[in-house]
């Protein structure tokens, strides 16, 4: 794609600069900057439905006060355009260092998690059609004898969990994905698995992938009011998360997607994590 000229013919921006980023697991992004601004060109396959209503978030939440690296809209007042078969968005650059493992950076992972929720809330869904469309890899689930089981386990015990509080989830909270700016401000971005659903989603996987003794406490000192909710359904949804990796890994292992990853191993890597999750050797 020459992004030099989709952004001035759809952007109307003119780049002196376009340096290549390290691509996602289902994105490619490009740093484009002149003198006085910098954006991040983001754009996925033409079937991607979660791309638009991400950014859609991303834009909500920049109005209510958070740093999201919201969209740009077009020439056309659009956020997302089709480009040579690409979903194509333009996204404000967010500055700043990836948090890490610090208990400061794990508090503040917790804390904006509970801001971006209580942005966020929408009515309770149907948790069981939630839960089809979070986990669309039937035909891959028998790939290894235990995932199957595995998965169909953490939704049976997801469905019987009882009522639960919903929200926009960011829907991959992982600690790359905050950034601390200069100012001391951090801003959450890569809105791409935005989805509505049980804000425990989200917070198992804030959990999965961080540290859930600085994580969670932070979170609930933001939402009091879900230390009951958390206290009852938290592990299970973390299991849920771990049959998501389950299910995603055993999709990109079966057609060998080898996108974001430097080879199969990495995928062989990631369904032997969630494997181990459940506590199969």
């Amino acid at each position: 794609m020459d992004v030099a000229g989709v952004l001035g013919e759809w952007w109307d921006l003119k780049p002196l600069r376009v340096v290549v980023l390290a691509g996602g697991m289902n994105s490619a992004a490009l740093l484009a900057a002149a003198d006085e601004w910098r954006v991040v060109v983001k754009s996925v396959d033409v079937g991607d439905s979660a791309f638009r209503p991400g950014l859609e978030l991303a834009a909500r939440l920049g109005d209510a006060g958070l740093v999201t690296g919201r969209p740009r809209a077009s020439k056309r007042g659009r956020f997302v355009e089709l480009i040579e078969d690409r979903q194509v968005a333009v996204l404000e650059y967010v500055d700043g260092e990836e948090l890490e493992t610090s208990v400061e950076d794990q508090v503040a992972i917790g804390d904006l998690l509970g801001r971006v929720h209580l942005a966020a809330g929408v009515e309770p869904g149907d948790l069981g059609d939630w839960m089809r469309l979070l986990l669309p890899f039937d035909d891959v689930l028998d790939l290894e004898p235990w995932i199957r089981p595995a998965v169909e386990g953490a939704i049976a015990d997801a469905l019987a969990v009882g009522p639960l509080t919903w929200a926009w989830l960011h829907g991959d909270p992982a600690a790359e994905a905050f950034r601390r700016q200069p100012d001391g401000q951090v801003g959450l971005i890569d809105w791409g698995s935005a989805v509505q659903g049980p804000i425990l989603y989200d917070v198992a996987s804030a959990a999965m992938y961080n540290t859930p003794t600085h994580v969670v406490p932070a979170y609930l000192r933001r939402r009091p009011g879900l230390a009951d909710e958390l206290e009852r359904g938290l592990g299970t949804f973390l299991r849920v998360r771990w049959a998501v990796q389950a299910g995603y890994f055993a999709w990109r292992t079966a057609n060998n997607v080898l996108t974001g990853i430097s080879g199969p191993e990495d995928n062989a890597r990631g369904l032997a994590d969630a494997r181990r999750s459940f506590g199969l050797n």
